[in-house]
């Protein structure tokens, strides 16, 4: 059984650099990283942020033979229900502007509410960060959470044939604005960039207590989901002795 999980940046994928030991190897050209769960080979990707970047990458690392594919990462609550460190998982996701609405896989949907995620209709794929009260309010009514990737990756599964998932886990609630603008500090890849945060800084000191409490949440929220993408893929890698595991055997034979 072998698995894709996709994250953005690195900061979503660093608790499993602590979590597992890591294998670095090379898919047309991209760093994976690869650990064994359970039964489970699990291939790590950091695609960088945004819709292309996403695609690009997740494209080429699906040319490879997986079982299923984790759009795993944080994401920006649009209920007042969800708090920093809650997972969730999407019925389907939506590029922001767009009507087309991709389902993820159901019975991975559903194995992963069964392991205490909280079920959610849609994310929203933005091409943009969603950082203000004022425009997560505007959102709210459509979708449970919105994020950068997922849309991207569930068409490249699409594309495949690869049953597909968005797990995702709550770093940015709807209480307050995000302190910085996020997708002004990378690089043309979707990384993060050390001198565009030091230039953010230097810019709005004031907001140098928010910029510490955000990293101090989303440090919270990652490992939240690196426990729970370890307890699940290993779950559902012991659930059979063969492939598909029950969970998953209505979504194999689409």
């Amino acid at each position: 059984m072998r698995v894709l999980v996709t994250f953005a940046v690195e900061a979503e994928f660093a608790p499993w650099r602590k979590l597992r030991d890591l294998c670095e190897t090379k898919i047309a050209d991209i760093s994976v990283y690869q650990a064994q769960i359970g039964r489970a080979l699990v291939d790590f990707v950091i695609t960088g942020m945004a819709v292309e970047n996403a695609s690009r990458v997740a494209g080429a690392v699906m040319k490879s033979p997986h079982q299923f594919c984790i759009s795993a990462g944080f994401a920006g609550a649009l209920s007042d229900r969800f708090a920093v460190g809650d997972i969730l998982v999407a019925d389907a996701v939506q590029l922001l502007g767009k009507p087309k609405q991709l389902q993820c896989s159901r019975n991975l949907v559903y194995a992963a509410r069964d392991d205490g995620a909280k079920q959610v209709k849609l994310f929203l794929t933005s091409d943009h960060v969603v950082r203000t009260v004022e425009e997560k309010t505007q959102l709210a009514p459509f979708a449970g959470a919105v994020e950068m990737e997922s849309f991207a990756i569930a068409s490249e599964a699409q594309t495949h044939r690869l049953p597909m998932v968005a797990i995702r886990v709550i770093s940015d609630t709807t209480e307050r604005d995000m302190p910085i603008r996020v997708d002004t500090m990378v690089d043309e890849e979707g990384r993060l960039c050390i001198g565009g945060v030091v230039r953010q800084v230097v810019a709005h000191p004031l907001q140098l207590p928010a910029l510490i409490r955000l990293g101090r949440e989303s440090r919270t929220a990652a490992e939240a989901l690196a426990n729970f993408l370890e307890a699940f893929i290993k779950k559902l890698s012991f659930s059979s002795h063969g492939w598909p595991p029950p969970e998953l055997q209505e979504v194999a034979a689409r």
